[in-house]
């Protein structure tokens, strides 16, 4: 009987843990997909190149 309960109480955190992660993860990804959208890709390169009239 208690190696029983033991066994549902680890399936549980298991789980627990899963989802956890998952929603964890998806709002990482979304603060991410965010920042893309504010910031944008306008042209992927690195930007003029300040020093050029040294």
């Amino acid at each position: 009987m208690k190696g029983c309960l033991l066994m549902k109480k680890s399936e549980k955190e298991t789980g627990n843990r899963v989802l956890w992660w998952s929603l964890r993860t998806l709002y990482y990804l979304l603060i991410l997909i965010l920042l893309v959208l504010i910031y944008g890709f306008h042209d992927m390169s690195a930007g003029p190149f300040i020093y050029s009239e040294f």
